[in-house]
């Protein structure tokens, strides 16, 4: 039985366990369903309502996974039990998808895993499907095909531009050193590299603090020398990466403000870092690290002037 609903389908189906359980469906209909696209660097983001129910969103935050959620405008609780999947076009009925397991909280479900899958169904042309139940009651949730690939397709070309990681991931990272090597790793570069697409892509970032330090072993004074040059090291690397040097300021610690102990091999390898600092406009670093004084200061193209 079909009954419209305001601008929504809405379908009563008898289960056969248990007998007195009932199924709403919601979808918008054909000529009406639309898909709204909104994206940049820092977040891509995929919208379809259904109507009388709510809202499908696919997001992607940069350096986080890309997330499917339902937003329910009416359906509360934390008792609802919830699993989204695919539903296959009418000219591919063929295909099984599975559905898979959702989250639910308060107003809505969401779901991190297997969603590249969901963006490519979009593009093939099928439809997604959300199966919620509490107790006797069952809704069926679902998308419209109607314009879906073209916004899929704009999702698909902001999800091959945006930032491998996010300010909140950038905004102060250690990079951690073998004993007397003045070289970051692999792994270091990767994020060096992602700093500096950041700070590219954020016109707010006002400076980029970059600070070296080593662990206690040898000579104070070769210590302070080589935490500059761990300091110098990293801010030419920026620099290369595409970085104003007339943002970067460097400074170099030696043993002093050691995050641990250097009493064990694992406190001294913690404290043998170079840390990078993004500063937007308008605010400052705070806390005890940030109020450090500064050791051996001079701009990046200077060099170590051991009278200062």
């Amino acid at each position: 039985m079909y009954k419209a609903l305001g601008n929504a389908f809405l379908t009563v189906v008898a289960f056969l366990a248990p007998a007195n359980a009932t199924e709403v469906k919601y979808q918008t209909q054909y000529e009406l369903a639309s898909w709204n696209f909104s994206g940049d660097k820092f977040a891509c983001n995929l919208n379809h309502e259904v109507e009388n129910f709510g809202t499908f969103s696919l997001l992607k935050n940069a350096g986080e996974p890309m997330r499917l959620t339902l937003k329910a405008d009416w359906l509360l609780g934390d008792d609802i039990r919830a699993a989204i999947g695919i539903e296959p076009s009418a000219w591919n009925r063929e295909s099984q998808q599975a559905l898979y397991k959702a989250s639910w909280n308060n107003t809505y479900a969401s779901l991190s895993r297997s969603t590249e899958g969901f963006l490519e169904s979009l593009e093939l042309g099928h439809q997604w499907r959300a199966e919620l139940s509490r107790g006797d009651q069952h809704w069926l949730v679902q998308s419209s095909s109607v314009g879906a690939q073209q916004a899929a397709l704009s999702m698909r070309k902001c999800l091959r531009q945006i930032l491998p990681m996010s300010y909140a991931q950038l905004q102060r990272i250690n990079i951690s050193y073998a004993s007397g090597s003045i070289a970051p790793n692999s792994e270091s570069k990767q994020i060096l590299s992602a700093a500096a697409l950041y700070v590219a892509a954020d016109d707010r970032i006002s400076k980029v603090l970059v600070d070296g330090h080593t662990d206690s072993d040898g000579d104070s004074l070769e210590n302070l020398v080589l935490s500059r040059t761990r300091a110098d090291e990293v801010a030419a690397r920026l620099v290369s990466l595409g970085i104003a040097p007339s943002l970067i300021e460097v400074r170099g610690h030696g043993e002093r403000y050691p995050l641990v102990s250097n009493g064990s091999s694992k406190g001294r390898a913690k404290n043998r870092r170079v840390t990078i600092r993004l500063v937007m406009s308008g605010s400052e670093a705070t806390g005890a690290m940030e109020q450090l004084e500064a050791t051996l200061p001079k701009s990046i193209n200077a060099q170590v002037n051991l009278d200062e």
